[in-house]
């Protein structure tokens, strides 16, 4: 249907379309899926060089003409060579496709050369980066996160690839899905808000669905569809792939610059805090810290913070530059 459509299935579709309204995203976004599918144009001759080549092949048949019509004058010494003739022009003009077809590299047009030029992004531990793509796309880059993509769409597929935390809001292009490469995932999408969660140190790939539609697949060929307020994950030593519901506040509260924890242990604090803030902590305790921990903190410093969790916890602390140290 996508690629050369015929009545009948058009037909077929749009019946199936009228009994199942509530599926028409997830269809949209699989044939959208299906029509991005498609192979660069080959190398085209400009119109000149098919007249020359032309005007040249009548020359030949011209004197070939002639060749014929004087054969039997002397025909052993004039077949010979008109067959040699006649096989060096079929070998030009084999050798002439050949090289039109096959060796003539691609030649990339104005929008292909700007896809082809990638923008490298990365955001160190302690910042925080949003930015629009060239399609409107926003995207929220959280600290300690990196991302790759074009500096201008092609016509057929917006792509790019993610080591990180971001949140995207996908500006919606029924011709051209919006593709995530985050490891062993892929994430597609039309238009949308969700979050991608990729880091090289975790053992799960998380991508949670605000609105819209997504569809993930796996290097194996798993493949989930995401409806809001569920999120898929990723077991990267398992390579199973899973779908729950999720927190939509304690998963995207970082994006509006809001430190959330939610029974969150000492160690899973701090691995937060050095990225967060962008600092190295040290943990000298005498006794360990046993229990969990929930707080929220908007647009606070690591010292209000530590002096938060650290009366919740019982420890004290001392900040130098970047180091910090934990201690009780």
């Amino acid at each position: 249907m996508v690629q050369n459509p015929d009545q009948e299935t058009i037909h077929y579709w749009e019946r199936w379309l009228s009994k199942h309204p509530e599926r028409r995203d997830e269809f949209e976004l699989a044939r959208q899926t299906v029509k991005s599918m498609q192979y660069k144009h080959r190398y085209q001759m400009p119109a000149q060089d098919y007249d020359d080549l032309f005007i040249k092949l009548r020359l030949f048949k011209k004197e070939t003409d002639h060749e014929l019509s004087n054969m039997y004058l002397d025909r052993h010494r004039r077949m010979r060579h008109l067959f040699l003739k006649v096989a060096a022009v079929i070998t030009f003009f084999l050798t002439f496709l050949f090289t039109v077809y096959f060796l003539v590299p691609y030649q990339p047009d104005e929008e292909d050369s700007l896809a082809l030029a990638m923008v490298h992004k990365e955001v160190p531990p302690g910042a925080k980066s949003t930015f629009r793509l060239s399609d409107g796309t926003v995207v929220r880059l959280n600290a300690g996160s990196k991302i790759s993509y074009p500096a201008q769409f092609a016509s057929h597929v917006r792509e790019l690839s993610l080591e990180g935390e971001a949140y995207f809001e996908v500006v919606k292009d029924s011709e051209r899905p919006f593709i995530i490469h985050t490891g062993e995932l892929q994430t597609a999408v039309l238009g949308t808000s969700f979050n991608v969660r990729y880091l090289a140190r975790e053992e799960n790939i998380e991508v949670a669905l605000v609105s819209g539609v997504v569809k993930i697949n796996d290097a194996k060929g798993a493949e989930l569809l995401l409806n809001p307020t569920e999120m898929a994950v990723y077991s990267r030593n398992n390579q199973i792939l899973t779908k729950k519901n999720f927190d939509a506040r304690l998963v995207t509260a970082w994006k509006d610059n809001i430190l959330l924890f939610e029974k969150a242990t000492l160690s899973d604090i701090i691995t937060q805090l050095e990225n967060w803030y962008g600092v190295e902590i040290e943990v000298q305790l005498n006794s360990p810290i046993v229990g969990l921990y929930s707080g929220e903190y908007i647009d606070k410093s690591l010292e209000i913070v530590l002096e938060g969790i650290g009366y919740a916890s019982g420890f004290q602390f001392k900040i130098d530059g970047k180091q910090v140290r934990i201690q009780n």
